[in-house]
């Protein structure tokens, strides 16, 4: 047996535990629908007035078995019921486990119409039986449910392939709807997708979920001749690329980006919407393991949004404009409650989020209109409570705006915004001990304790000086870096001056020197220009020059990076045994 198969016998064993879990929800969900029907009977035979108005004007109240979703107009002729199996009697009783294994040789060799349908038929009776839905077939030996999910997983599609006389080559523009053959399996395919449905929606391991979404991958061409299956089935993958651990969230995201493809264009927007309260969701909180979940959640709702960017700008507008209003609200309000609708992860995210797209995007002339905005709420939220609580806060919000700066090359004045933590934070007053480092990274505020540690004031000189050096690196090639960056040099010689801790002093020192030798490179080679200051054709050729050279401030920041990395390539020091 191969490792594939090996793997499907685990996936398929595992699928029947999640399914028999799920029994118990099920016989529930019957005895309510049971419980309905006969409340509708006593209904229709003590008041039918009531009874035809409803069936006139109300009829899905009657009708509560059909799915709750909206069908398009290509599918106002099926019963499809994405949320409950159906079970069909007839179907149920002509399914024999004994054909089994001839099913198995003759799908693989010779596929037919009806050989698919016998398989789909099995699938169905397996996946009603293990949620308690049918008692009429014995499905209850596992290696006979193994077989089956994995006949499907493995050979249904390419079956479905040759019975269609579809090519696998370009599985992207496949359309089943063509195939001559299309309507002789159309019913029972149709059902099997729905099945699939709901079999993803009670899944709970990922170690199950994995293969059954690779097998939905190729499913895809099938689900995408109806709208309401395609949207059923992006609303449960959607859950999974919000919350689940990487591969499961990867191939989520593969299967939204072609799902999302095969629809109309109108239909993005419901999608989107969706992924990114999904996105608000799962950042309310913010730590070390969950900041990789969240990035990835951020850069693949920006490739999404790459498919619509009508769309992309329809929503930036309204979602910006929301943080600017509660902005304003907390400005004027001036209470904790209008505080913490600003100051949070969601927020935060919510202009991280915005950033990234919009820097993503800056050639789209309308998206780009969105800088000035959202620069101006960031700027806006930095300044709300210029404490040392919230240090941490202004330090994640400059980033967002130095990566805006240096990837649209708008000039954004965020220097002042870095600097006033030497104001902000008393470095003199006496600090208590503290073992390592206030970690900033994963916090927006620290607690009045941590704000009495050294390591918090250690962390902020430290992040401090990382940003004047990722920043000033931008336009360390600038013609006008001399001018640029005169107030951080002014500035840091007069802390320099007032500081009485001596490690606090040398790290600016450092980084001083690096401004000043860069200063003095830029004015060394200005020196050199024979072109006027106004002609910005010849500045602009003498940046991208002097860029191609380097200078020593990136040549500083790639060694600082080298330095930090071997530093984290290091292995922990052992500790030494003690008789």
């Amino acid at each position: 047996m191969s490792d594939s198969e090996e793997g499907m016998d685990e996936a398929a064993s595992d699928i029947e535990v999640e399914m028999n879990e799920a029994a118990s929800d099920s016989e529930v969900e019957m005895d309510e629908a049971a419980s309905h029907a006969a409340a509708l009977k006593r209904l229709k035979s003590k008041d039918p007035d009531f009874y035809k108005f409803l069936n006139e004007n109300e009829k899905s109240l009657l009708n509560f078995e059909e799915s709750v979703c909206e069908k398009s107009e290509d599918d106002e002729s099926d019963e499809e019921d994405v949320d409950e199996f159906e079970v069909d009697e007839e179907e149920s009783e002509a399914i024999d486990p004994e054909k089994i294994l001839s099913l198995k040789e003759q799908i693989r060799d010779t596929p037919t119409a009806k050989l698919c349908k016998d398989l789909i038929l099995s699938f169905k009776a397996v996946v009603c039986q293990s949620v308690g839905l049918s008692n009429k077939v014995d499905m209850s030996k596992s290696e006979f449910f193994n077989d089956i999910i994995k006949l499907c997983l493995i050979d249904l599609v390419p079956a479905l392939y040759k019975v269609l006389n579809l090519s696998a080559s370009d599985k992207k523009s496949v359309d089943p709807t063509k195939s001559k053959a299309w309507k002789k399996v159309q019913t029972h395919v149709k059902k099997y997708l729905i099945d699939m449905l709901k079999v993803i929606s009670i899944m709970k391991e990922s170690s199950v979920i994995v293969p059954i979404l690779k097998h939905v991958v190729h499913l895809i061409p099938f689900y995408s001749v109806s709208k309401l299956l395609i949207k059923n089935l992006l609303k449960r993958v959607i859950s999974l690329w919000s919350g689940e651990e990487e591969t499961v969230r990867v191939l989520a995201l593969i299967i939204i980006i072609r799902a999302t493809k095969k629809l109309p264009k109108e239909h993005h927007g419901q999608v989107l919407k969706e992924m990114y309260f999904a996105y608000i969701k799962n950042t309310k909180f913010t730590s070390p393991s969950t900041w990789p979940m969240i990035n990835f959640m951020k850069r693949s709702l920006t490739e999404i949004y790459s498919l619509n960017l009508e769309i992309a700008y329809e929503h930036a507008f309204i979602y910006i404009r929301q943080m600017s209003i509660h902005l304003r609200n907390a400005i004027t309000i001036k209470q904790k409650e209008a505080f913490q609708t600003v100051y949070n992860w969601q927020y935060t995210h919510c202009i991280l989020l915005w950033s990234h797209l919009l820097c993503r995007f800056v050639e789209h002339e309308p998206l780009k209109s969105l800088i000035y905005p959202l620069v101006q709420t960031t700027i806006g939220v930095i300044n709300l409570i210029p404490t040392d609580k919230y240090i941490p806060l202004r330090f994640h919000l400059a980033r967002a705006l130095m990566h805006i700066s240096e990837s649209t090359g708008i000039f954004i004045p965020v220097l002042p915004l870095i600097l006033d933590v030497l104001k902000i934070v008393d470095f003199n007053k006496n600090s208590r001990f503290s073992i390592r480092p206030v970690d900033l990274s994963c916090a927006l505020k620290v607690t009045k304790a941590q704000q009495q540690e050294a390591g918090f004031k250690d962390s902020c000189i430290f992040d401090l000086c990382s940003l004047v050096v990722d920043y000033l690196k931008c336009y360390s090639n600038s013609i006008g870096f001399p001018e640029l960056a005169l107030p951080v040099v002014m500035q840091f010689k007069s802390f320099m001056k007032q500081c009485k801790v001596s490690k606090y002093k040398q790290q600016l020192k450092t980084v001083l020197l690096k401004i000043e030798e860069n200063s003095l490179f830029i004015s060394e080679k200005r020196k050199l220009v024979s072109f006027s200051i106004t002609d910005n054709g010849q500045v602009k050729k003498w940046e991208e020059d002097v860029h191609t050279e380097g200078t020593p401030l990136m040549q500083f920041k790639k060694e600082a990076r080298k330095v930090v990395e071997v530093v984290m390539d290091m292995p922990l020091k052992k500790k030494r045994k003690h008789s």
